[in-house]
């Protein structure tokens, strides 16, 4: 549980600090402060930082830190069984086999499939 939590902490820092620059350019865009759209176009989540959401994600529905599975949006009001999570494991592998997947979901599904597949024993890495 403690290799859980950290990895989570790492993954929301990272998260928290893509977010809250993106929120802040998104404020100066509303003002209409000069440059704002290349700021913007900067902040966006490139593949690597949807697939870090993706995964801290899974390990806040993991650790009970979030009330909705983050593929499946099923309810969970406790930490989630083996079978819960190898279940919304499944679900990311098939929208990640979906050819119609848009590409910034598709990096978002995989960071909560490999989070979730390491935690179910699936896999010997977890996702950072």
């Amino acid at each position: 549980m403690d290799e859980v939590e950290s990895a989570y902490r790492t993954l929301a820092t990272e998260v928290t600090k893509v977010t809250g620059a993106a929120e802040a350019t998104g404020a100066a865009e509303a003002t209409g402060t000069a440059g704002a759209a290349e700021a913007v176009r900067a902040v966006r989540p490139e593949p690597f930082q949807a697939v870090s959401e993706g995964a801290a994600d899974a390990y806040r529905w993991a650790l009970a830190r979030k009330e909705h599975g983050p593929v499946t949006g099923a309810p969970a009001h406790d930490v989630p069984d083996l079978w819960r999570l190898t279940a919304e494991a499944d679900a990311a592998a098939v929208l990640l086999d979906d050819p119609v997947c848009p590409p910034d979901k598709r990096a978002y599904v995989r960071g909560v499939h490999d989070a979730l597949a390491w935690l179910c024993g699936q896999s010997d890495e977890h996702a950072v």
